[in-house]
């Protein structure tokens, strides 16, 4: 099955790997980038912090632009990371207390609540990226849980010529993978760009990680889009 991949690099290559593993064709077409904001994380962790969060391991990938006594800081506290992938990263980096959620920043919040006390004097630390998703936050505030925000890298959009996009979907793909809101809205601008008509594609099953992915899509797509039970890579994947 020739799959098309459209989520950032380096994950999209990661991804690549796993649909070979399982016979299928992967065509990348990554359709954000990171860029890391390392000046934030240079102040380091503030005093009393209680825990850090972190909802995607590019937040992980921006500490490894500190030097190792910058990094040092951070990684003697417990990190509570979205699921096993961002969490597999902190401690391949070196954090030593890991906790995992279940696949999305509303269960994360409902585990770190949990775990971690409600004193506002100790607060939480989010390594936070933008665009995102505003669950994690609102559900820590509505808990008045104290948490900091550090904006430690952006996803902003590749620019494709129109040239490579039509020849990485020529053939047509079976189905696309689509690990985000934003990644959602920013394939259907792209189709939407080309001298062919974005109808073309209409009829390809979209592979969302999460229903709410798939609520980004028009209706038109969201008609062929699927998702799994919990939002893991795994799943998502055994869906093909």
């Amino acid at each position: 099955m020739r799959v098309l991949v459209t989520r950032p690099m380096p994950a999209a290559e990661r991804t690549a790997a796993e649909l070979r593993k399982r016979g299928h064709q992967p065509v990348l077409l990554p359709l954000m980038r990171a860029e890391h904001r390392l000046d934030g994380l240079r102040q380091g962790p503030p005093p009393q912090t209680a825990a850090l969060a972190v909802t995607s391991a590019e937040a992980i990938r921006a500490l490894t632009g500190l030097s190792e006594d910058e990094r040092s800081r951070y990684l003697h506290l417990p990190l509570f990371a979205v699921g096993e992938a961002t969490a597999t990263a902190a401690r391949d980096l070196g954090f030593i207390k890991v906790e995992t959620g279940s696949g999305d920043g509303e269960a994360l919040a409902r585990r770190l609540l949990a775990a971690v006390s409600g004193d506002t004097a100790h607060p939480i630390l989010y390594l936070a990226g933008t665009p995102r998703s505003p669950e994690f936050e609102q559900n820590l505030e509505n808990a008045s849980r104290g948490i900091e925000i550090v904006e430690c890298y952006r996803m902003v959009p590749e620019r494709w010529k129109t040239g490579h996009i039509e020849e990485v979907l020529t053939p047509r793909p079976d189905c696309i993978l689509l690990y985000s809101s934003e990644t959602a809205r920013q394939f259907v601008a792209l189709i939407e760009s080309l001298p062919t008509s974005p109808g073309a594609i209409k009829n390809i099953r979209f592979l969302c990680l999460s229903h709410k992915i798939a609520s980004a899509l028009p209706k038109d797509f969201r008609a062929y889009a699927v998702w799994p039970m919990e939002p893991r890579e795994d799943l998502l994947l055994d869906l093909l």
